[in-house]
């Protein structure tokens, strides 16, 4: 399921979102900004985006449109998900997290051996709940 499945129901028929939504989405931009050192300004010529404006979205003044959220999170390199929802709580949000990372620091053949690699985990880890599962059914 998506998160945005477990949000939508609380949205209003307008679908305009309540102004904690947008604090929030501010302080998730201030919080990825600041995690990779930059100062608003720094933010505002990578994103093309004007600083005034930029200041009063951290802040949750302003609303911020998907324009704006896409353009952000390019220049952030983060996805439209964790800038709305924040920090993938489900596992497969966190994979999806991940490949996005691989994508952007490996080359394409060190990409493709990264997620043989995962495969390899994932399968031998299933091949190992198996055994698991079926030792606990044995009778002794």
């Amino acid at each position: 399921m998506l998160r945005m499945d477990r949000f939508a129901p609380s949205l209003p028929a307008s679908g305009d979102l309540p102004a904690s939504h947008y604090r929030d989405i501010g302080s998730r931009l201030a919080k990825l900004r600041s995690a990779r050192g930059w100062q608003q300004r720094e933010l505002s010529r990578r994103a093309h985006f004007d600083p005034p404006r930029l200041s009063r979205i951290e802040r949750g003044i302003a609303r911020v449109t998907l324009p704006e959220l896409v353009r952000l999170g390019r220049a952030l390199d983060a996805g439209l998900d964790e800038l709305v929802f924040g920090h993938p709580e489900s596992l497969e949000g966190e994979w999806a997290h991940l490949l996005r990372e691989l994508e952007k620091t490996l080359t394409r053949e060190e990409e493709a051996c990264a997620k043989r690699l995962l495969r390899a985990l994932v399968l031998g880890l299933r091949g190992l709940q198996r055994g698991a599962e079926s030792a606990a059914a044995a009778p002794c």
